[in-house]
C-alpha cells in the first residue's frame, strides 16, 4: 500500500522567500537522488490563513512503508534534514499515513 509523508514547515522569518524556495528545491532533488525510493514529491508555499504559522509544506509518496524507512535512513535525506531544513525552521510537523485512494470508482 502506498504511503504519504507529509511535512509542514515554519520557515524562520529571517529567511527570504527565495531562501525558502531553495529549501523546497533541496527536498524536490531527493526524488532524483533516490529515484527507486521516492515515487513523487508535491510541495509549495502556504496560502491558507488557517496554517497556525506553518509557511511551507511538502508531501512525498512512497510505494510502501519499507520504502519510507529506506528513505528515512538514507544519507541523502539525513543530509538535507541536518544541513538544509533544521537550521532554517522554527518548527515542523510530520504525518505519515497509508494512502487509501477513494477517488477511483468503486463497485
Amino acid at each position: 500500500m502506498a504511503v504519504a509523508h507529509l511535512i509542514l514547515l515554519k520557515i524562520k522569518s529571517s529567511l527570504t522567500e527565495d531562501q525558502a524556495q531553495d529549501i523546497l528545491k533541496a527536498v524536490a532533488a531527493l526524488k532524483d537522488q533516490l529515484p527507486d525510493v521516492v515515487e513523487s514529491v508535491h510541495l509549495g508555499t502556504n496560502f491558507s490563513a488557517r496554517s497556525k504559522g506553518f509557511t511551507h509544506g511538502f508531501t512525498m509518496i512512497f510505494k510502501d512503508r519499507a520504502a519510507l524507512e529506506t528513505y528515512d535512513k538514507s544519507s541523502e535525506h539525513i543530509k538535507v534534514v541536518q544541513e538544509v531544513i533544521r537550521p532554517n525552521i522554527d518548527d515542523l510537523i510530520c504525518v505519515d499515513y497509508d494512502v487509501v485512494d477513494y477517488s477511483i470508482p468503486r463497485l
